[in-house]
């Protein structure tokens, strides 16, 4: 698998407007692709981490393997799904992290272990860069929830 594959580059502006560019094939037909999107922005010791999860599904259990981003995300702020113990996305900060989390079932459990980590990620991100990797395992969910449990992460700019 190409290790882009599922990682996103893009912007927002403070006009809450996003375009996000994932690094998937441009969905065959409609209806082909699932997704969810959530404001999962957290408050941390250090500041607000705007963050920005979406949950995908192409209907397989299947892994992508991918490497350019080709499939393009156009939404606005202020219409993402909340996830209860998110804060409002800060328009103002420069980055938000974009977590691209591919797994053919959804589970408001699986949301809540990236928002359990997203302190650790987003730091890893601005360390090492966008990234994909192996999803975190769900111990609420039986083996047969944990396909194909693939995530990218990236950080999306704010545009000036």
């Amino acid at each position: 698998m190409a290790k882009s594959t599922y990682t996103a580059e893009g912007s927002f502006d403070k006009d809450k407007n996003v375009i996000v560019n994932v690094c998937i094939p441009k969905e065959p037909s409609t209806g082909a692709y699932l997704l969810e999107i959530y404001n999962l922005s957290k408050s941390t010791s250090t500041g607000i981490i705007n963050t920005i999860f979406c949950h995908f599904s192409d209907h397989t259990e299947t892994p992508i393997s991918h490497d350019a981003p080709d499939y393009k995300l156009v939404f606005d702020i202020a219409n993402l799904n909340e996830y209860p113990n998110a804060i409002s996305f800060d328009e103002n900060l420069e980055d938000a992290l974009f977590i691209f989390f591919h797994n053919n079932a959804f589970f408001e459990s699986d949301r809540d272990l990236y928002f359990d980590d997203i302190e650790r990620i987003y730091e890893e991100v601005k360390r090492t860069g966008n990234q994909s990797v192996d999803g975190l395992l769900n111990p609420d969910l039986n083996a047969e929830s944990h396909y194909p449990r693939k995530v990218g992460f990236g950080l999306i700019k704010k545009l000036n």
